[in-house]
């Protein structure tokens, strides 16, 4: 039996055949990768999203351990302002925690307001006391009598407070004329000098 030979329209549809398995495994390479990066793509945004709740739920925690934290620095503050500006002599006999006002620039928030009849105490209550704090402060007691107009006729001092204190800012809140309230054993008390002048607004 004889073999018949190879022409060269065998070779042509050897190549042919060739060709065509190269690109059905070519499409089948495709398809899968394809598939791949869809799987892939699809965990990737499910991660991706259970990241985020995740962060958004870290989020809200620290932000209500730190209003706490808040709360707790006021509710220290507050009952020994009467005691502290008394010992400087501002006779202040009444206080009260975050007072709001409105003027034409927005609101404004004090947190602690110690006042006796024609003086005035505004205190910004801090965890960690820092420069930016101090700088808010001060345009805050600059926009003070015009947001609360009752206390036009009033001195105005103003006090920060605060349980963590920056250098630079304990220094910027003396030269700037405030009262630096800082802890001392199971209270606060005033930080400033001997040779402190406090600035009235």
């Amino acid at each position: 039996m004889s073999q018949r030979p190879v022409t060269i329209d065998d070779i042509f549809e050897l190549f042919r055949e060739s060709e065509r398995q190269r690109k059905e495994q070519q499409r089948e390479f495709e398809q899968s990768l394809q598939r791949s990066l869809q799987e892939y793509k699809q965990t990737s945004e499910q991660e991706m999203a259970e990241l985020k709740k995740i962060v958004a739920q870290t989020n809200k925690q620290v932000g209500g351990i730190t209003s706490r934290w808040g709360e707790f620095v006021e509710n220290l503050v507050r009952p020994a302002a009467v005691r502290m500006f008394r010992e400087k002599g501002i006779e202040v006999h009444f206080t009260a925690l975050r007072v709001e006002a409105q003027d034409e620039n927005g609101s404004i928030e004090i947190d602690v307001l110690a006042e006796n009849t024609n003086e005035v105490v505004a205190i910004e209550v801090k965890s960690h006391l820092e420069v930016r704090d101090v700088k808010r402060f001060l345009i805050t007691l600059n926009r003070f009598k015009q947001a609360l107009p009752k206390y036009q006729s009033y001195r105005l001092y103003g006090a920060i407070a605060g349980i963590k204190v920056d250098e630079r800012a304990d220094e910027y809140a003396t030269q700037e004329g405030l009262f630096l309230i800082k802890p001392s054993g199971d209270t606060v008390a005033i930080a400033n000098g001997q040779d402190f002048v406090a600035k009235t607004w």
